[in-house]
């Protein structure tokens, strides 16, 4: 998974050099980005630990209940503000520059 991560650090980073964007502010953008991908394999861990939903003791302790995990909403929300991410620094799909090396592929 550190090679995944650290192939996508490269490739947001090479995107923003291509864009002559690849300055100090746009570049903490990319570490909050990265600690919100760190954020979203744990939630996605814990999701597929415990599944979407879970069975717990009531406060009382007397009932097993049934919970939501938390999880999946975070994953929601953390995604969502991973998007947000690369839009402010405008790397889209649509404004993905290519390397030369792969129209050759």
């Amino acid at each position: 998974m550190a090679e995944k991560k650290g192939d996508i650090l490269k490739s947001l980073r090479e995107q923003l050099r291509k864009k002559q964007a690849d300055i100090s502010v746009f570049s903490d953008l990319l570490d909050d980005y990265m600690a919100l991908y760190d954020i979203k394999k744990k939630l996605k861990l814990d999701i597929k630990k415990r599944g979407v939903s879970y069975e717990t003791q009531s406060a009382s302790g007397k009932a097993t209940i049934v919970k939501q995990n938390q999880s999946v909403k975070d994953l929601v929300a953390v995604n969502k503000q991973m998007l947000l991410i690369l839009e402010k620094l405008g790397l889209t799909t649509d404004k993905t520059i290519k390397d030369d090396d792969d129209d050759k592929l």
